[in-house]
């Protein structure tokens, strides 16, 4: 194991799955971001939030912060935050055509991001008794940390003495019974005092990447439904339905792609397709994670490593000297996330070769021995 007490360091702090650090600058951004989400949880109707960056610049992490954000300081807020677009399907979804499955397959992966814990632990500051619907039993089930009533909500396979425990007549085998399910839990946590669902979608680029036309059509207008059926709920239950509200974390690429999709659907239909989904969408909530700065890239560097800080050091950005971090910058095409992985590479392969502190020469050499060059030099220069 690596002694990083020779860096007065007790560990490594640049791991790029750790994402419990204070935010480096992007000061802007999450302005931007804070006022469209304290904004959208004051409004009356849904909203549709985009943080738009490329690979590296922090969507992930801005998301947890968020996360962290709404846990600490947002009471009146439900956060839900997990893989909702993964690949695998469920297999209780075969009755559906394949590419109408998404709205079984969102719901459900919604319930499954909570957990069980969670679950419990909200439903039982809620009196169900007066409540109606006809999932009330597999609420009461989830209050109770009944495994059943968590395998119904998250698409498991069940047996029918099962169903007739929940008092449902099947498993959710289309999609308008998953978004009944979703509708009347954002009923349930209204009554938990919870005002807004807020929902938080990273790498939404995935759908453009793996279905095509058709498919993505249908997924987003999965999401335009959810936006639209609010209002008829919200007449039939005045002021007792949680807000939904949705912050999907999406590459510049793939949004580009639901664009020229939305331009092409416009031509063929003459407003049909995305293009519902998309007018849903504000200008205003669309916020962009630029590209870091070189003052961005030194601030990055001295909070992870004063996180990490055992001792007293001279300079804050010890062991590594201001000309390496600048390096680093350069090399990493000003991406946050290659900034933390190349100082980790750093660190780890100085301490191997006992240097005492990491310089522009020492980070240039250890980099270009992983095939890491600046722009200038992306590949070895031969003599």
């Amino acid at each position: 194991m690596a002694e990083f007490s020779k860096y007065r360091l007790k560990d490594n702090p640049f791991d790029i799955f750790s994402y419990k650090h204070e935010m480096a600058n992007r000061k802007k951004e999450w302005d931007s971001l804070n006022k469209a989400l304290v904004s959208s949880f004051k409004g009356r109707g849904p909203r549709f939030l985009v943080l738009l960056g490329d690979y590296g610049m922090g969507k992930t992490y801005t998301l947890e912060h968020v996360h962290r954000w709404v846990v600490e300081e947002r009471p009146d807020v439900f956060v839900a935050y997990g893989n909702v677009l993964a690949s695998e399907r469920l297999a209780i979804q075969e009755s559906e055509p394949k590419w109408g499955k998404f709205g079984i397959d969102l719901v459900t992966r919604i319930f499954d991001s909570v957990g069980g814990e969670k679950l419990a632990k909200v439903l039982q500051k809620v009196k169900l008794k007066s409540f109606t619907s006809k999932f009330v039993k597999v609420f009461e089930g989830l209050r109770d940390g009944n495994e059943i009533a968590f395998k119904y909500v998250t698409g498991q396979k069940l047996w029918a003495k099962d169903f007739r425990e929940l008092e449902v007549d099947s498993a959710i085998i289309d999609s308008p019974t998953g978004l009944e399910l979703l509708f009347d839990f954002l009923r349930v946590i209204k009554l938990g005092g919870y005002s807004n669902f807020l929902l938080l979608l990273d790498e939404f680029e995935y759908i453009t990447a793996v279905y095509g036309e058709i498919s993505i059509t249908k997924i987003l207008n999965t999401f335009r439904q959810i936006f639209d059926n609010f209002g008829d709920y919200e007449v039939r239950y005045s002021g007792q339905i949680a807000k939904p509200v949705f912050l999907f974390a999406v590459s510049p690429g793939g949004w580009h792609r639901l664009e020229e999709l939305q331009k092409a659907s416009i031509k063929k239909t003459g407003g049909g397709g995305i293009a519902p989904f998309m007018r849903r969408i504000r200008e205003s909530d669309k916020i962009p994670l630029g590209p870091f700065t070189r003052e961005d890239s030194l601030e990055l560097v001295r909070i992870r490593l004063s996180e990490a800080r055992v001792g007293e050091v001279k300079e804050s950005l010890f062991p590594f000297t201001k000309g390496c971090v600048e390096y680093v910058h350069e090399v990493s095409f000003y991406k946050p996330g290659d900034v933390i992985k190349y100082c980790g590479i750093l660190l780890e392969d100085s301490l191997e070769e006992g240097l005492e502190k990491i310089d522009q020469n020492d980070a240039k050499r250890i980099l270009q021995k992983y095939g890491i060059y600046a722009k200038e030099s992306k590949s070895p220069k031969t003599s």
